[in-house]
């Protein structure tokens, strides 16, 4: 008897997997060509400015000096002001020399009191420094012949650059049309694409109830044989554990799958998960809900497995036994056993790890681009031939990769190596780098380690706004207590693979279990 949870004939699957595929496909270039539609509005804004820049910089050097004669000023005029200048420079660093030596020599309040006498003496010697420059460079006004050469060159000046202007205004509004067209056809564009997934979910939630039918079907199948053999080991028959092990597994796995088709608030469910290294049960029978858009804490003393239980889901490592049902950013129900490592990212699920893993010869924005290359819906043939779709695309992806970053607060460091920078920067880098797979589950190791006070603070802060303003459920490990007291809505608790207790940071503080485990029990004092 095949213990296989695969509902519907072969064609059916094929089918739906297929319609899955589709409606990834279309989310991701949904995304693309809303990201294309803020390029193309940004278009046009990016062009004014750059071309009043260019504009202002070309006619600036000309027209500076001119209307400063206008305005009576002289070359002499200006040349007296920058000796001016130059000589209030220098007494001010004659000042501070002089001071330093004196502190050397004499008490404060003396050198207070030499230091008046020397800005005494330092101003009569600036009177009598601009009465010479006054003497060498003296005003001369500007006669009315050279008053009117000066205005007409101006003017002639203004004139261009007002017919530069007006270029740019024409220039402008072509492209403005050619924006409006795009984005007409964008929108169309767009409305079409999601009528087609509408279409594609309906099929898939058809799917899932014809699914969810035929696991009662199955669960009345194997629920008789598993009874049969739990009541044969109570009468001591022998029975196979291995066959006992995997029906028991199967029926939960089939219990836990229907009960989040039932239950949309449940996002990840572990299910008796166990992880054996040998003869080391490094997670025995765990089982718990991540429900969706909250902030799940695991907590334990070093050794507890809380690790490895993010390596079985994000399937580093495969489960000696158990299983993981996720409710994936498409809100399909799937179970994380039948993917690979790379698979996880399609699914939702992005992870940190407890030492930061940054490519350090690219710069921060470089870092999250690289993250990205699981939305890319150019083909390979773009990337070698560098086509248009792809320079627009890595346009997109990188305004993402910048909003994100300011998003974040950091935007900052985005065109810095990552080389150098605060521990608490490059915490919230890999934060970021997790944000640029549009996930629905981050599960975040250990973040604060190796952070001061204030960064934890800081990060925290972070953390519950990714939370809250990209709707994102947060799964987290941490041995800073402070942390997951203030920011967890439930908390795991586990020791040597086993729970003892799951509640919110209230429960957990007051349950014995865990202060005796984790937090040391008072008793031993």
């Amino acid at each position: 008897m095949g213990l296989k949870n695969k509902p519907g004939t072969f064609l059916e699957r094929y089918v739906n997997n297929l319609n899955v595929s589709k409606h990834r496909r279309l989310i991701l270039k949904i995304n693309y060509l809303k990201g294309l539609a803020f390029e193309y509005e940004k278009k046009y804004d990016d062009f004014i400015q750059n071309e009043t820049k260019l504009i202002e910089a070309y006619y600036i050097e000309d027209l500076t000096p001119l209307k400063k004669h206008l305005d009576g000023l002289t070359k002499s005029d200006i040349k007296r002001d920058k000796l001016i200048r130059k000589f209030d420079q220098k007494t001010y660093w004659s000042r501070r020399k002089f001071k330093t030596t004196e502190l050397r020599k004499t008490e404060l309040a003396q050198v207070e009191s030499l230091l008046i006498k020397w800005d005494q003496e330092q101003a009569e010697k600036k009177k009598e420094y601009i009465q010479l420059i006054e003497n060498k460079y003296p005003h001369n006004k500007i006669d009315n012949t050279t008053f009117i050469q000066i205005k007409d060159q101006v003017d002639i000046l203004d004139e261009r650059k007002k017919e530069q202007y007006s270029k740019m205004e024409l220039k402008g509004t072509k492209l403005q049309n050619n924006v409006k067209v795009f984005l007409k056809n964008n929108a169309s564009k767009i409305a079409k694409m999601e009528n087609e997934n509408k279409k594609l979910t309906q099929l898939i939630i058809k799917y899932n109830k014809k699914r969810h039918q035929e696991d009662h079907q199955l669960l009345d199948r194997y629920k008789p044989d598993l009874i049969a053999l739990q009541s044969a080991q109570s009468a001591g028959k022998t029975v196979s554990e291995k066959r006992l092990d995997k029906l028991e597994n199967h029926v939960n796995k089939i219990e836990t799958v229907m009960r989040m088709i039932e239950d949309d608030h449940v996002h990840l469910a572990v299910n008796h998960l166990k992880m054996y290294f040998g003869g080391i049960k490094a997670i025995n029978d765990l089982s718990f809900d991540v429900h969706k858009g909250e902030i799940f804490g695991l907590i334990g003393p070093n050794g507890a497995g809380k690790t490895t239980v993010f390596n079985c889901i994000t399937q580093f490592y495969k489960a000696t036994s158990g299983n993981m049902i996720l409710r994936n950013k498409e809100n399909h129900v799937v179970d994380l056993d039948d993917y690979k490592t790379h698979d996880m990212i399609k699914e939702g699920i992005a992870r940190s790890f407890q030492n930061v893993e940054l490519i350090w010869e690219l710069t921060v924005l470089d870092n999250l681009m690289v993250a990205a290359h699981s939305l890319l819906i150019t083909s390979f043939l773009d990337h070698m031939a560098h086509t248009r779709k792809l320079l627009r695309e890595d346009k997109v992806i990188r305004t993402k990769g910048y909003h994100i970053l300011q998003n974040l607060g950091i935007e900052e460091y985005a065109f810095r190596s990552p080389y150098g920078l605060p521990y608490g920067v490059l915490k919230k880098i890999e934060l970021a780098r997790t944000l640029m797979t549009d996930p629905s589950l981050i599960i975040l190791d250990e973040p604060a380690a190796g952070l001061n006070d204030a960064e934890t603070r800081d990060l925290a802060n972070v953390i519950k706004k990714v939370n809250k303003e990209f709707d994102i459920t947060i799964f987290l490990v941490e041995h800073d207590m402070g942390l997951v007291m203030s920011i967890c809505d439930r908390i795991c608790a586990i020791s040597f693979g086993k729970m003892i207790g799951l509640g919110t940071p209230k429960e957990i503080q007051s349950n014995p279990e865990v202060r005796k485990a984790y937090l040391g029990d008072d008793d031993d004092e």
